[in-house]
C-alpha cells in the first residue's frame, strides 16, 4: 500500500521526470504532490503530448488503486476533481482525454458530478 510518506517516491520511480517536481521540499503534503501531477498532465494534454497525459493518468489510477485513504483521498478529491477545470471545458481537448482516463477515473469523476447535484 502507498502511504502519503511514499507517494513522492513513487511517482518519481514511475515518472522520473517528476521526480524533481515531488520532492519532499516542494512538496509538503500527498495535496501538494498530486496537484503537481495534475499540473503536469494538464501541460501534456495542452501539448497534445497524449502518450505522456496517459501515462499520468495511468499513474492516477495506480496511486488511487494501491493508496490508503490518505493517497485515495488526494487523487479522487485534487486530480479527480479537477477533470471538469482541466479537461472538460473545451470540446476538443475533452475528446482526446475522454481517451485516455481510466475506466475508473471517469467512474469517480462522474459519481462527484452527479452527487454534486444533490
Amino acid at each position: 500500500m502507498i502511504s502519503q510518506q511514499d507517494i513522492s517516491e513513487y511517482i518519481g520511480k514511475e515518472m522520473p521526470e517528476l521526480s524533481d517536481v515531488c520532492g519532499k521540499e516542494k512538496s509538503r503534503t500527498v495535496y501538494d504532490v498530486v496537484r503537481h501531477l495534475l499540473k503536469y498532465t494538464k501541460s501534456q494534454v495542452i501539448k497534445h503530448n497524449i502518450n505522456a497525459a496517459k501515462k499520468c493518468m495511468t499513474l492516477a489510477e495506480q496511486l488511487y488503486i494501491k493508496g490508503n485513504n490518505a493517497v485515495k483521498n488526494a487523487i479522487e478529491n485534487v486530480f479527480v476533481y479537477s477533470f471538469s477545470h482541466a479537461f472538460f471545458h473545451d470540446d476538443d481537448k475533452m475528446k482526446e482525454v475522454l481517451d485516455i482516463v481510466p475506466p475508473s477515473l471517469y467512474k469517480l469523476y462522474r459519481n462527484q458530478v452527479v452527487n454534486s447535484h444533490l
